[in-house]
């Protein structure tokens, strides 16, 4: 058993049994056990398999149709649904650079001036550190260019003034060192590389996309499994362009919006 199955057994074994059931059948979907198109089992024999009544394996297969990642058809059985098809939007951006951590730094540009607003603290908290394991987001591999097995995984929770906020996975190569010390140090991973290792960053790229919170993002955010979360990917750089991490992180989808405000500015175009 690897390190992150013990944290997630660990943390499973203070659920009610519903969302046990549900959670390790969401594993099973994750990790390819389960893949898209497959029936479950009837509840009979997943019932007997977990050793509950099909009351309760009921609540648990609710969970995952809350979840998004079964649907049920009556009378025919419950199916694992296909991942969405994303529609890709590409926009070329002037490179920026990353000195601290665009969402923690958003509250400062949203605010008022110091003197008519209240103190706000954004903090960072690891849950888990661990080497990384699949399966991983696409991209983790070819956008850091380093094999799963020298790869590490950092998961953490932001807190805006004490209350759950962002729920944040890192996955950058072992060489970086002890990023959760770094944690602990500075506040704030991205502040952590910055001052900590003295790395000057870059963005690289940045993905939008938007998902139900499963069991871990609604347990470290306390919303209920199946709010609307937006997501934002991305590989952050140093200045001669090698990857330095891979992140992915889950706001509340009625806390936050992405915007890209496009220059106004002509630009000429040679049409030969």
């Amino acid at each position: 058993m690897n390190e992150r199955q013990s944290a997630r057994d660990s943390a499973l074994s203070g659920l009610p049994v519903y969302r046990r059931i549900a959670a390790e059948l969401w594993q099973e979907i994750q990790d390819g056990t389960l893949p898209a198109g497959t029936r479950l089992p009837n509840e009979n024999e997943l019932a007997a398999r977990f050793g509950v009544t099909r009351l309760t394996l009921r609540q648990g297969v609710v969970e995952l149709q809350r979840l998004g990642a079964v649907e049920i058809r009556r009378g025919v059985g419950t199916f694992v649904t296909s991942p969405p098809d994303l529609v890709e939007i590409v926009a070329s951006v002037p490179v920026a650079r990353q000195s601290s951590d665009s969402l923690a730094d958003a509250l400062d540009l949203n605010l008022p001036p110091v003197s008519a607003r209240p103190v706000r603290q954004v903090d960072e908290v690891v849950l888990h550190a661990g080497p990384a394991t699949e399966p991983l987001p696409d991209d983790v591999i070819s956008g850091l260019g380093v094999p799963l097995a020298d790869l590490r995984r950092l998961d953490t929770v932001m807190l805006h003034s004490g209350r759950r906020w962002i729920s944040n996975s890192y996955w950058y190569p072992a060489s970086l060192g002890d990023v959760e010390a770094l944690v602990s140090q500075h506040g704030l991973v991205v502040r952590g590389l910055v001052e900590g290792l003295g790395l000057e960053l870059r963005y690289l790229w940045r993905a939008f996309s938007a998902v139900g919170a499963d069991f871990a993002d609604a347990d470290a955010l306390g919303v209920p499994t199946g709010t609307a979360l937006l997501v934002r990917d991305g590989v952050t750089a140093d200045t001669t362009g090698r990857p330095v991490f891979y992140v992915r992180r889950r706001l509340r989808g009625d806390e936050a919006k992405f915007v890209l405000r496009y220059d106004t500015e002509p630009v000429a175009h040679d049409d030969l």
